[in-house]
């Protein structure tokens, strides 16, 4: 049964993971920055910048690499779906076909037809 709002799993994971997966992302696209536009700064505190990465990075590419996982099964779930759909669209349209062609054999006049 789904429950109306988020579940308590859903809550600690948007209040926790995804923010460390921000900032993870953040920290190393600042130093990626940093590096292109004061290479040298970067380089006398690489290892500074490596253990922030790295800290970071500890709790993050876990969660990271568990979203990406549960995106690639909704990606081919849903990749899986589309003959399925395809085929529901393809009798939805001819049953609203054969629907049509018999409400237009019981009007007593065609459209647009008839002397007025």
């Amino acid at each position: 049964m789904v429950k109306e709002g988020k579940s308590f799993n859903d809550r600690m994971v948007s209040r926790t993971v995804l923010p460390v997966i921000y900032l993870w992302m953040l920290a190393a696209g600042a130093v990626v920055g940093m590096g292109i536009y004061a290479p040298d700064v970067v380089l006398t505190n690489l290892d500074g910048f490596i253990a922030l990465i790295a800290i970071i990075g500890g709790v993050a590419a876990p969660a990271f690499n568990t979203l990406l996982r549960m995106w690639e099964q909704e990606q081919s779930k849903e990749g899986d779906e589309i003959p399925t759909d395809s085929q529901h669209e393809r009798d939805r349209e001819a049953a609203e076909h054969e629907h049509q062609m018999e409400m237009e054999k019981r009007m007593e006049k065609p459209w647009g037809g008839g002397d007025e």
